[in-house]
């Protein structure tokens, strides 16, 4: 039976640049897909996501309270990020661990088992768009069939699976702005000295693919465009919140 509430941690660890912060855009676009699209978002109660370098022993901490966990993986925060899901795994080894981002490996030659076998502790990995896959899981956890769940790579006894993924989002109308719907809205409340800076994202995709590009998997794809509307409105936000 279904647990009545899912605590959920996340992690996006940023670099600071003058004393500022990054807001962690892309752990807050997964929470406002999953409660704006979730059957029972209820269930849910999102912890402050840990958006910057702190002390390991604290992110440890900060994180025990979570049934699953998130973590943004970026070629700056890596051996931390894994540091901390490891323990994290150490700690207790029913945690759901599931690590995205730019530094997840794609299974092109063999990586993304490498990644997973090097990394045991790792529940899940996410491919690309993070959004409907998140929900899924959440949503159905802790009774998932993970082989129904695309854009994710896993191991289950011992034996490596790889689905497929899925055609990327064109319409962003069901993907609200995390700045709008009030992600980081506690956040900021939390931590009232931290001057934020903020990704803003105008458009998704590149029909680029440069070597040296953190903008990951999104390369060597079509350009889809976020709503003019939206983008106007986050410029509001940016500026009302002082970023």
């Amino acid at each position: 039976m279904s647990k009545k509430s899912i605590i959920i941690g996340s992690t996006q660890i940023n670099n600071g640049f003058a004393g500022q912060y990054y807001l962690p855009y892309s752990i807050g676009l997964l929470q406002a897909y999953v409660l704006h699209n979730s059957t029972n978002n209820k269930r849910f109660q999102f912890l402050d996501t840990i958006y910057k370098r702190e002390e390991f022993d604290i992110c440890v901490e900060k994180l025990k309270p979570a049934d699953v966990v998130l973590f943004s993986l970026y070629v700056w925060n890596e051996n931390i990020t894994l540091a901390i899901a490891k323990k994290l795994k150490e700690i207790d080894e029913n945690k759901f661990i599931i690590i995205g981002g730019p530094s997840v490996p794609d299974n092109v030659d063999n990586k993304a088992e490498k990644f997973l076998r090097d990394n045991p502790f790792i529940d899940v990995c996410i491919h690309q768009e993070g959004e409907r896959s998140i929900l899924k899981i959440l949503d159905e956890f802790p009774n998932n069939d993970l082989s129904k769940t695309s854009n994710i790579s896993y191991l289950k006894n011992r034996e490596y699976f790889n689905n497929k993924n899925l055609p990327r989002l064109k319409n962003f109308e069901n993907s609200p702005s995390p700045y709008l719907c009030g992600i980081f809205d506690n956040l900021i409340k939390q931590n009232p000295d931290e001057r934020w800076l903020a990704s803003w994202e105008t458009n998704r995709g590149c029909p680029f693919s440069c070597t040296y590009c953190d903008w990951g998997s999104a390369t060597n794809s079509k350009v889809a465009r976020i709503e003019l509307d939206r983008v106007f409105r986050e410029l509001d936000w940016f500026s009302k919140n002082k970023v």
